[in-house]
């Protein structure tokens, strides 16, 4: 899995959704390589359950923004 800046302390409302959307890629990452690794198609699926997750929150964060015009 590869390594991205994944803090949340950030200067912006708008930075938060594209760490949380970061940290979704890296999940998706690790979900490929366990699978892969271990030989197992259902190794890892946790983690693209996890990187959904944080999708979902980054999309509401997004229209919490607008709502607020931010």
């Amino acid at each position: 899995m590869s390594v991205k800046n994944l803090d949340l302390d950030v200067d912006a409302p708008e930075k938060v959704p594209n760490v949380l959307r970061a940290a979704a890629e890296q999940f998706y990452e690790a979900e490929g390589e366990l699978s892969a690794a271990w030989g197992d198609p259902q190794a890892g699926k946790i983690w693209t359950d996890f990187a959904r997750i944080l999708e979902r929150a980054a999309d509401s964060m997004d229209k919490a923004r607008q709502r607020r015009g931010v």
